[in-house]
């Protein structure tokens, strides 16, 4: 269903449960990349780690031959090898890639284990490849989620991350014994067609009321996605809860 609450002029899809939103989302991805396929012949699209959209990911890979014009590419990740249990590259291997024999000429992985401001680097030069050094590279679809303390992709609070509008990928310290991280900047994240913004569980209503709400994005950075209209965030009645 839809609702009320969201910045204005975006969209507010509420699902019963994170199987029902698990499904919503699989389908609004789906129906997403077949609408850039059609318009242009491909889709780009960013993906995001985390546990929410893994539920998405897997009914997206039963899609199997109908991802074969789709080029993926990562949102963050850390800096750790694409083996490793904490990598989002791995992590959409096995729930997406892999079960849709995804070719690998198509994957676009975020070297996260060059470190930080060298995987920045390298995937900035990828992006600048692919995208015929467009500034900034637009994305057809950015797969999106907002962290407990309100940030988003790995524009960590109090960084200066999420102001940072010189680059297409940079490198970010967040401190606090976490993992440095590439992620996509600012201008990349807002310049894609359709961003989805998943969220689920309690935990996250006051992240999201805070990224809704006016205010410092460097204390919010989830409040960047204000400043485009193309945002669906897609989350679960446990999140935003609505009259039903």
């Amino acid at each position: 269903m839809s609702g009320q609450g969201a910045p204005p002029g975006h969209e507010l899809v509420v699902a019963g449960d994170d199987a029902e939103l698990a499904e919503l989302a699989a389908a609004r991805m789906a129906e997403e990349l077949a609408a850039a396929v059609a318009a242009r012949g491909i889709a780009h699209v960013a993906l995001s780690g985390g546990s929410t959209p893994g539920g998405a990911y897997r009914l997206l890979a039963r899609r199997g031959s109908a991802l074969a014009r789709v080029v993926w590419w990562w949102v963050d990740e850390r800096c750790v090898p694409p083996g490793d249990p904490r990598s989002n590259y791995g992590a959409a291997r096995a729930q997406l890639l892999e079960p849709a024999a995804i070719e690998d000429d198509h994957v676009h992985r975020m070297a996260g284990d060059l470190g930080a401001e060298a995987g920045a680097r390298d995937y900035a030069a990828r992006l600048a490849t692919a995208f015929g050094g467009a500034e900034p590279p637009v994305l057809d679809l950015v797969i999106a989620g907002v962290g407990n303390d309100g940030h988003t992709a790995s524009l960590f609070p109090g960084t200066g991350a999420v102001r940072r509008d010189d680059a297409t990928v940079i490198a970010v310290h967040p401190g606090g014994g976490l993992e440095p991280r590439v992620t996509l900047a600012a201008p990349v994240l807002l310049a894609a067609r359709r961003t989805l913004v998943l969220a689920s569980g309690e935990s996250k209503r006051a992240p999201l009321l805070a990224a809704w709400a006016p205010g410092d994005p460097d204390e919010i950075p989830a409040r960047l996605y204000q400043r485009s209209p193309r945002v669906t965030w897609m989350v679960d009645q446990r999140a935003v809860p609505l009259d039903r």
